[in-house]
């Protein structure tokens, strides 16, 4: 009874801290779509030039991927509460600091703003890391696929919030949506300070010794790889597909309806991800990420009809969902714990920072070239992550374990 009631409480803390970075990862992503609906509006509302009404929206992208190495760096010292309720206090200012731009009329200082939103994210996308580091032994895939799924909160509420936010204060559009954006960020400050998660264990390496001995690990390579192909391809698309069916005649409604769809097969199956790896292992679920995958791209290619456009994104986002948590699971099992900070630090700078190329081209390919050609072109670097986890499931089996166990 005494030799199992550690282990019982111990579960029983993990359970909890798992559970606390779901909520969190919901309030993150329900802050990331109210940002995705607003910010080039209010931009385009405040910019004398109209041409830089994006700029604030990108700046976010800028400042996440600036700060994803500081932040798990700060995170692999201080502990995941620390780092997760700094990186909240700054998305608090942030939205604040937006809601006075809108009030004032301050192209600037929304400029500003978004830098601040772009730092909190910087933090808030290692919410799926620390749920690995907070599972037992085996089950980590099921814990940062359930953190993962927290994003479910986005999609259910996210269009609402937006739409009853949006004139909630006259005469000052958007206001109300970047105070929303603040109550979300408050909402995961006490979550933050909620958590109870272990303090690193022992000193972390430094960047370069930790990077050395990752990049050293084919495992890891690959793991970076999976990341990098299921958010770029997927954000690709995704970010070009509004544009692609304003184009085809769509009209909006399609379109939202269409991003919903993509946006619940990005989240829903999470719930479920983490069970399927436990039961036929990782490599063969990252493998079937890659293939739904490749068949969004052969249907979008296929047509330019609104079921075209559903079914293509909606089977993206089951692909992104597969291969996405089983890449970060895979990172997980490739770093020893002196590692965990600049292993992940880089893995999240390389992978968002092409994310946030691939928001900034995809405009600029689908007025260059048609929808079937930019669909085709996402193609390949599919195929040649496929090829890699194939060559890494002959090696290590469909059951890869952590280094050092």
């Amino acid at each position: 009874m005494t030799a199992t009631a550690p282990a019982d409480a111990a579960q029983g803390g993990s359970r909890r801290s798992i559970a606390l970075l779901s909520l969190s990862q919901g309030f993150y992503t329900v802050m990331t779509m109210l940002l995705v609906t607003v910010s080039g509006l209010a931009g385009y509302m405040l910019a004398e030039d109209k041409t830089l009404a994006t700029l604030p929206f990108a700046l976010t992208f800028i400042a996440n991927t600036a700060t994803t190495i500081p932040a798990s760096m700060l995170m692999a010292r201080a502990g995941r509460r620390t780092g997760f309720a700094i990186g909240a206090s700054f998305g608090i200012a942030g939205a604040l600091v937006a809601a006075a731009s809108i009030a004032i009329g301050s192209f600037l200082l929304l400029c500003a703003a978004m830098v601040l939103v772009g730092m909190s994210n910087g933090f808030s996308v290692f919410l799926r890391h620390a749920a690995g580091e907070a599972a037992p032994r085996g089950r980590e895939a099921r814990a940062i696929a359930l953190v993962i799924s927290g994003g479910l909160m986005a999609a259910l509420v996210g269009p609402t919030l937006a739409r009853a936010s949006r004139d909630a204060i006259a005469p000052y559009p958007f206001l109300g949506t970047y105070l929303v954006i603040a109550g979300a960020a408050t909402l995961m400050l006490v979550a933050a300070l909620s958590l109870d998660m272990r303090r690193p264990a022992g000193p972390p390496k430094s960047l370069a010794g930790g990077l050395g001995a990752a990049f050293r690990r084919p495992r890891y390579i690959i793991a970076v790889m999976a990341g990098i192909t299921s958010y770029t391809v997927m954000n690709l698309l995704m970010t070009a597909t509004p544009l692609a069916m304003a184009a085809c005649g769509l009209d909006f409604a399609n379109t939202a309806q269409v991003i919903q769809w993509h946006v619940l097969g990005m989240f829903a199956p999470a719930l479920i991800v983490g069970r399927l790896i436990e039961r036929f292992g990782l490599m063969p679920v990252m493998f079937g990420g890659c293939i739904l995958m490749a068949m969004a791209i052969g249907v979008g290619a296929s047509g330019i009809s609104l079921w075209h456009f559903r079914i293509s994104l909606t089977l993206l986002g089951l692909g992104w969902s597969a291969l996405f948590v089983g890449a970060t699971t895979l990172v997980s099992l490739s770093l020893l714990p002196a590692e965990r900070g600049p292993g992940q630090a880089a893995n999240d700078f390389i992978v968002f920072g092409l994310v946030a190329l691939s928001a900034f081209f995809s405009g600029q390919l689908i007025e260059r070239f048609d929808w079937a050609t930019l669909t085709m072109a996402a193609l390949p670097p599919v195929a040649i992550t496929a090829c890699a986890l194939g060559w890494l499931w002959a090696m290590d089996g469909t059951r890869p374990r952590a280094v050092g166990a």
